[in-house]
Parts: structure tokens; sequence; C-alpha cells
């Protein structure tokens, strides 16, 4: 398990190699970019050239590229760009560090100089990273977009460009974080663990070495401590694998009647031999959809659940006899102020348990966050609600808890709902989904 982190922390070292080798070969192709843009200009000094000239020549370039005229205009955008960096190319050509760096490349009188760079990181709503390369260069404006042109500009006249390379360097920003946060958490997380295992280890290689009773109790936590280690690893394990995808929004397309089915199946897992009831009721529309992956969502659903079996178990009211209800629900969303105004639907766990304190609600999210009084009676990774605000935020989607202390807690997850177009012909229902 700990060789399986390493290699994957190890993954930060290959990245950083990796995107100087792509470096230079963004600088080549946007050399050549403008090497054949200009052959084609004057080839054609006098005449207009065709139109989708520029996009066809920016279409074969395996790079994210843009072009952005002296106005500031985002004239071209190439597919790679488009399906590599979906809605995030508005934020990050208008980012401050990018225009400053566009500032400085408009200024600059001679052409062909060295190309400039500049990193360009995103927080919001997930964590990206791009490495933008820019350099100017002169154009024909017959071979700009007609739309972009000014107006009663001459086919033949030259007009100032920047030719934009875009590279996201996530993954490797990501990595070496992950290997940072690693360290310190194996320095910090597995230090108790592991000091209870030696000291045991010593008690039966000396006191203990001929007390079959006292082996046989110590084994026991010894077994309990080995696996709280390997499900902390497992825990960030898996919270690197989410994090490493973060940035890339699911394509798939989940039936919410079909996932709640399933979360039925994991939950009654999870409560069997307990004092826990977990309802599910049906969806109130079959039909509703969204944009995601399967795994991912049916994963937040069952740490949430686990959290409230966790916590709700080791509460006063069980204690007294009281059982543990859990209800998962799907509804549509109501308009709220803390839900985006378009359409979606709401996935809400909720439990009858001790609930939390207000002041704890804001960093629940937190790695390693654990609530100070039941921390101490349930060992927790620390690391389950920061999966799933993850996991949400990949699906472009919101996490809220609602809780009060000896009221429960309430778990809300807000995810877009994607729109459902009925066939009338066939009377069938075809998804659509949203670029």
């Amino acid at each position: 398990m700990v060789v399986q982190a390493w290699l994957i922390m190890g993954e930060g070292a290959v990245a950083g190699a990796a995107m100087a080798t792509l470096g230079g070969m963004v600088l080549g192709r946007m050399r050549a970019a403008a090497s054949h843009v200009s052959v084609l200009a004057r080839r054609s000094p006098s005449k207009e050239v065709s139109q989708p000239c520029l996009e066809q020549v920016m279409a074969c370039l395996p790079v994210a590229m843009l072009v952005i005229n002296e106005s500031r205009g985002l004239c071209v955008v190439s597919k790679m760009a488009e399906q590599q960096f979906d809605g995030d190319l508005g934020s990050i050509v208008r980012h401050p560090a990018f225009q400053a760096k566009l500032d400085v490349v408009l200024a600059q009188k001679a052409e062909n100089t060295q190309p400039d760079r500049v990193r360009v990181i995103l927080d919001i709503p997930r964590l990206r990273v791009v490495q933008a390369v820019l350099q100017k260069q002169s154009l024909p404006a017959a071979l700009l977009p007609i739309s972009m042109r000014r107006e009663n500009t001459a086919p033949n006249a030259m007009t100032t460009q920047v030719f934009v390379a875009l590279y996201d360097e996530t993954d490797a920003v990501v990595a070496e974080r992950q290997h940072t946060d690693f360290v310190a958490f194996a320095s910090h997380e597995l230090r108790t663990p592991l000091a209870a295992l030696l000291g045991f280890i010593e008690t039966l290689q000396g006191p203990a070495a001929d007390d079959p009773l006292a082996q046989k109790e110590f084994l026991e936590i010894m077994a309990q401590q080995a696996k709280r280690m390997q499900n902390l690893l497992n825990s960030l394990l898996y919270l690197s694998r989410v994090q490493m995808q973060e940035h890339q929004k699911p394509r798939e397309v989940v039936r919410l009647a079909d996932l709640l089915e399933q979360c039925q199946t994991e939950a009654d897992l999870l409560a069997a031999g307990l004092p826990v009831t977990v309802d599910v009721p049906p969806v109130q529309d079959k039909n509703w959809q969204v944009a995601g992956d399967e795994t991912q969502l049916l994963q937040v659903v069952v740490n949430l659940v686990e959290n409230a079996i966790k916590y709700s178990l080791v509460s006063d009211k069980t204690k007294a006899g009281k059982p543990v209800f859990i209800t998962i629900t799907c509804q549509q969303a109501e308009p709220d102020e803390r839900w985006p105004s378009t359409p979606g639907i709401v996935l809400s766990v909720t439990d009858n348990g001790p609930g939390i304190p207000a002041r704890h609600l804001a960093r629940l999210t937190e790695r390693f966050y654990r609530v100070a009084k039941t921390a101490a009676a349930v060992q927790g990774s620390g690391l389950g609600l920061a999966i799933v605000q993850h996991i949400v935020t990949r699906h472009g989607g919101r996490f809220v808890v609602d809780s009060a202390v000896g009221q429960g807690t309430s778990c809300h997850i807000w995810l877009p709902l994607l729109p459902v177009v009925a066939n009338l012909s066939s009377n069938c229902h075809q998804t659509v989904l949203q670029s």
C-alpha cells in the first residue's frame, strides 16, 4: 500500500519532465502556425483568402491554441482548446496575470521575438493551473473571421495578432501537492498507530512473552491499529485519485433512480446487524439525469451514510436505546441562495444523530479535520468529507451541511440537472448533454 502511494506521488516528477518537453513542442507548433499563415498571406497578397483558412491551420495543431487581436478580442479558438479547457477559457483570458502578460506582448515593437510565458492559476470552482505561451505576429486581415475584422479594413491589410498556446499543468501541480501532503500526513496521522504497534511488539517480546492471555489481548489491539493504518492509506490514495481528476468534467449520464437503488443496497450492507434504519424514498421523476461518474457519486453517498452511522451510534440517544434513522432523498432544487439559478437536484442524507456544533461546520471538508468531542470516540481518517467535497466540485455541484446539536445532521448535494427533451413521435426521451 505504501509503495502504491509513493508511485502515485512520483508522478509529479514525471509530469515535470514531460512539461518541459511539451513546452518545447508548444513553441515549435506555435512558430509553425505563424509561418504557415504568413506563407498563405504571401501567396494571396491582393485577394481575400477563404474565411476558414486560419481556423483550418489552428485545427491541425495538436495543442490548445488561441488567437487574440490587439483589441483583446478572441478571434480564433482551436478545437483542442475547446475540448481541453471547456468553460474555463473565459476565466483564463480574463485572469489578471494573463492580461498583464498580454500587455507586455502587445507593447513589443519587433515581431518574432522570444515567446513570453505566464502561469494562470484558477481556484474557483476548482483548482486549475495553466501555462500560457504568447507570441505576437502580423497577419493579413483576410485570414481572420469576418466577424473579427475591423470595419473598412482591406483584406490584404496587416493586423497584429497574438498566438497563445495553452498547456494544462494541473496534474503536475496536484501531484506535487499530494507528495507534500503525504509526507505531512504520514508523519502526523500514522505516528500514533505505529507507536502503539511498536509498544505492543516490545511487550510481547519481553514481559508478555510467556503470557497467552496478554498475547491474545495485545494481538487484537495490534490488528485494530494495523487496520486503522490501512484505512488511512486507502482513503488518502482514493483522495489522490479524485484530486487528479477534479479538473476533468465527467461526461457520462447517470440516472438518479438507478443511483438511489445502488445507494439503498450499499446502505443496507453498512447498517446490517446495527440498530440503524436507512430509508431511501423513490425519486419524484425517474427521468432525472445528471452528467457524472456513477462510481464517484455512489462513493459520496456511502461516505455520508458511513459518517451518519459512526457518529450516531456513539451518541447519548443511541446509548439510551433509541434507534438511528437515516434518510437518503433526491428532490428538485428549489430557489435558494446556496444553489445556482440553473435547474438542479438536491441529494440529501439526513440522520437523527447528535448533531454538530455550528463552529465546526465551515471546516468539516478540510482534510484530517475532526470534531474534537467525537474524534476520541470514533477513529476516522478525517478524509471522508474532503473526498465528498472534491467529487462534488468535479461534478460542478455544491455541498452544504446543516446541523444543530441534539437535532441531527443533513448533508445536501446540489447537482446540475440535464434537460430531457420529449420525443413525441417515438414516445421516448432523449437526454441532451450540456456543453
